[in-house]
């Protein structure tokens, strides 16, 4: 890729009849300048871009805790659950008497424990969605904001001139007189040779 010193460097060779160097001069520092910046825009812009692939790596890592996270916690609930119950066939095991107040005091445990998971359950995944949520707000910015900065870059490169269209159609326009030039020569040298024709009649007359 060009840089604003290659451009600012460069040598066009010489020749008869060439452009302006002056004008050339003048042009190829308006190039640069625009250019520069160009180049300055696409560096931050690359900047933007890594910092905000950065951040989504970030969003990734959290995603994965969380599931990692979930996923703990619905093992643990299973098994809590799993040792209420068999606490509550041992302690029914052991005397009738006490079986069923054991069992209903284990299976309000448990129940207050499945609740408890429950909770922790619907709050990570509460967390989870909010910060799916803050993650696609926040890359539907990035785009907004990369979208509107490409725009500004094109619109900015429609606008500056370019040398070599304005060549061809310099010399189209140049094409297009040297043809009419010659017509016209021709359209006016016919008239010519027919008057020394008729003289030459007239004089065999």
């Amino acid at each position: 890729m060009l840089t604003p010193m290659d451009i600012h460097n460069k040598d066009f060779k010489r020749s008869f009849r060439g452009y302006n160097e002056d004008e050339i001069d003048d042009f190829l520092d308006k190039v640069v300048n625009d250019y520069e910046k160009l180049f300055r825009e696409n560096d931050r812009l690359k900047e933007e871009l890594t910092r905000a692939k950065k951040d989504n790596e970030q969003y990734q890592q959290l995603e994965q805790n969380l599931k990692d996270t979930l996923l703990v916690a619905q093992k643990t609930a299973e098994e809590v659950t799993s040792n209420a119950r068999k606490n509550a066939e041992e302690t029914r095991d052991n005397t009738a008497k006490e079986c069923a107040n054991k069992l209903q005091e284990a299976e309000m445990k448990a129940e207050k424990i499945m609740d408890d998971a429950k909770n922790k359950v619907q709050a990570i995944v509460a967390e989870y969605d909010r910060l799916v949520r803050e993650k696609n707000a926040f890359l539907r910015k990035i785009r907004v904001t990369l979208e509107s900065e490409l725009a500004v870059i094109d619109e900015t490169m429609k606008q500056i001139p370019d040398p070599e269209k304005e060549e061809r159609e310099k010399n189209a326009r140049g094409t297009q007189a040297e043809a009419l030039q010659k017509a016209v020569s021709e359209h006016q040298a016919v008239p010519y040779e027919a008057k020394e024709l008729a003289e030459d009649d007239k004089q065999e007359g």
